[in-house]
């Protein structure tokens, strides 16, 4: 029944709909109806949940007024134990009444959070600021795991420690009540970037331009701070003294103006957010906020898109792949883009982002002519394939032969320089590179003996498209940390411009080494060492039946179930990674340095940095059955924690063995590289807030120098 019919009746107890009301005349009678609806409506302090008491009670008595209620705007149960799906934001209230019910909250509002507003467990979309209230159920399945509705409620009461929620083992987030503008459009990033899937590389330039321009916006308030973005036009307001509620609006039009400028088409969704839930005009060009916001994002912008077209014609750019196909290689530590799709129209992978290292770092160390030093960060070399006398020397992986660039000594025949001899172990040591073998083991090892764990944490920071990608759960560690410890704006706006300029030069300078080096992915060296003999030993891969070098280790998924295959004895040259069937066995880029590990040493830096200990507190439970790689994964619910930023960081580099996508070398030198850059973005993140940058060390200043 709607409010407005409820008026009617509650003002005119004579009107002929009251004559629908008489009950059994042993029961209530109509003389005694307006007394209990006003002893109802005085002993409650929510009329509204009054109100539904009443109304519950004409259902449950079978009573009908027989009027048109207009559209449902809620969704209520029955007398016993239901199940109520919450599908759309139409849905203004969910009611179980009584019995123990539980309400699904389907993907369509993931992007939400859990607020308590009195005694009430309000579920609000993070895009219009909607609400739904959820009523009398007793258990919430939010991301497939199912919570205890009183629990959840006291947790968000309490606030001490944010709650994380993960949908399924893929993505995840952190329920906020009341963030800041830094963690709103950090919250809207991810989503258009999860959407619109530009790759890691991208996604951290993403955030780096929203922080900045944000930052900026808060700097134009701020006696201190310096800003980021170079003034080209020489039209800032220098420092404009405002309420918090003002700066809140400047800093509200300066993500807006980013986003809406990199997602165009998602311009209608950004103008409804800034009117519904941020009660701010996404047309105002006028007010004194609005411009000091959008001045902020069209300074950094305009830098950040000039400097794209800049690289457009510069031959640094360009990458072509020394080995062309899987069935092509001629370099074995090289890397090799990966088959796509199925014939006839198959094509290869498209090395990612080869472009990074030439962008304009945030922190990142300079030479003298304002060029990245990437010789002062840049981890030393992965393992060669061959010896060092023998750099020079040449595979040929069809044929099983080396054609030697020095004389050597094998199996006691010594042959000169420029003989071709047959690849066999005793190659191993004189001429080929016993590490590079034995890195190989050990990563099949580890795909040997995945325990439950280990592919957990494999999938869960996988962080792969469809998803806000590495950089995207390295921000939501910040938005945890803005949560926790109760930040303010101006706060927000310091650490998200670390973090997201962290990001950023995080990956400038993993994908200098991953182009520098160009190395190969451990499920071609596998498949290739395994052609070659030197790894496994002879027998019979178990599931093929074909005859080869075979080896232990995760053999896939079953093409009828979806299930894991778990570890068999197959080819080396079968060997298959523990990532999404769905996707490619390892990412469009060359392996050495991890990104993830990078990326994650880099967070765990500006994190410790800023909170001044290494203490986070984390934790989410993932769902059973919750796996997109495997849909009888896991077969019970599992607890993922994280004491402090390290263990988070080392979760995530670690995963990445465990899915057979890096070397272990390419782990721990990502994680170190990523310590570094982080350290550096959040000095300089303090020098800008604090207004001891020096010049010289503001991004682009190079462009008016040299």
């Amino acid at each position: 029944m709607s409010d407005r019919i409820w008026s009617v009746l509650a003002a005119n107890f004579s009107v002929s709909a009251w004559a629908k009301l008489i009950p059994d005349e042993d029961e209530l009678t109509l003389s005694d109806l307006p007394q209990m609806l006003t002893e109802n409506i005085q002993s409650s302090d929510d009329l509204e949940d009054r109100l539904e008491d009443v109304f519950e009670w004409l259902d449950e008595n079978e009573i009908d007024l027989d009027l048109d209620a207009g559209p449902p705007e809620k969704l209520k149960g029955g007398r016993g134990n239901d199940t109520l799906d919450l599908i759309s934001w139409d849905t203004e209230r969910v009611d179980g009444r009584k019995g123990d019910d539980l309400v699904r909250i389907s993907d369509a509002l993931w992007d939400s959070d859990l607020q308590v507003q009195g005694s009430k467990l309000v579920l609000v979309d993070r895009m219009t600021g909607s609400e739904t209230i959820l009523k009398r159920v007793e258990q919430i399945d939010i991301g497939g795991q199912v919570f205890e509705a009183d629990a959840l409620a006291d947790a968000v009461r309490g606030g001490e420690s944010p709650i994380i929620f993960a949908d399924g083992l893929g993505r995840l987030k952190v329920n906020v009540s009341d963030p800041t503008p830094s963690v709103i459009w950090d919250q809207v990033a991810q989503s258009l970037v999860a959407e619109t899937e530009p790759g890691p590389t991208n996604a951290a330039r993403i955030y780096a331009m929203l922080h900045t321009a944000i930052y900026d916006a808060y700097a134009a308030h701020d006696a201190s701070a310096v800003r980021v973005a170079i003034d080209l036009d020489g039209d800032n307001v220098e420092i404009r003294e405002a309420s918090a509620d003002e700066i809140d609006t400047a800093m509200h039009h300066a993500g807006y103006t980013v986003l809406h400028t990199l997602f165009p088409q998602h311009r209608e969704m950004l103008d409804r957010l800034m009117r519904d839930r941020l009660d701010l005009s996404p047309n105002d060009h006028d007010s004194a906020e609005a411009r000091i916001g959008r001045d902020a994002a069209g300074d950094m912008l305009r830098l950040r898109l000039d400097e794209k077209d800049r690289l457009t014609d510069r031959k640094a750019a360009d990458y072509s792949p020394v080995n062309t196909n899987p069935d092509d290689v001629k370099v074995i530590d090289a890397w090799t883009p990966e088959w796509r799709g199925n014939a006839p129209e198959q094509d290869v992978q498209t090395f990612l982002s080869p472009e990074f290292p030439l962008l304009e770092p945030f922190a990142l160390p300079a030479n003298a002519d304002g060029t990245t030093d990437f010789d002062a960060i840049r981890p030393p070399a992965p393992e060669p394939f061959f010896m060092p006398d023998f750099a020079d020397a040449s595979l040929d992986i069809p044929e099983g032969s080396v054609t030697l660039a020095a004389a050597a000594v094998v199996g006691g025949v010594t042959y000169a320089a420029g003989d071709t001899v047959p690849v066999t172990r005793d190659l191993i040591g004189e001429v080929i590179n016993p590490a590079f073998i034995a890195q190989s083991e050990r990563l099949i090892e580890a795909s040997a003996n995945l325990t439950t764990q280990d592919r957990a944490v494999a999938e869960f920071w996988e962080d792969g498209p469809g998803t806000s990608y590495p950089p995207g759960t390295m921000m939501t560690l910040a938005q945890f940390v803005s949560e926790r410890d109760g930040h303010d704006a101006a706060t927000d706006a310091h650490l998200f411009l670390a973090m997201g300029n962290a990001m950023f030069d995080a990956a400038v300078a993993a994908w200098d080494s991953k182009v520098v080096y160009d190395y190969a992915r451990p499920v071609q060296v596998i498949r290739d060492l395994g052609q070659l003999g030197l790894i496994g030993e002879p027998g019979v891969d178990e599931l093929t039946g074909q005859e080869g070098n075979v080896i232990r280790a995760f053999a896939g998924y079953d093409p009828d179930t979806g299930a894991s295959l778990g570890t068999r004895t197959i080819l080396a040259e079968n060997f298959v990674t523990y990532q999404n069937p769905e996707g490619d066995f390892s990412p469009p880029f060359a392996e050495y340095v991890s990104g993830h590990s990078t990326f994650s040493g880099a967070a765990a830096a500006v994190l410790e940095s800023f909170t001044g200990d290494n203490d986070l507190g984390a934790s989410t439970i993932l769902p059973a059955g919750g796996s997109e790689f495997d849909p009888t994964f896991p077969d019970t619910p599992l607890v993922m924690s994280w004491p402090d930023f390290d263990s988070a960081a080392q979760d995530a580099g670690v995963s990445r063995i465990y899915g057979g996508i890096h070397f272990d070398d390419g782990n721990i030198a990502g994680l170190a590289l990523g310590e570094e850059v982080g350290t550096l973005a959040a000095e300089r993140a303090a020098d800008f807030a604090a207004g001891t940058v020096d010049e010289q060390d503001v991004p682009f200043a190079d462009w008016f120098i040299f």
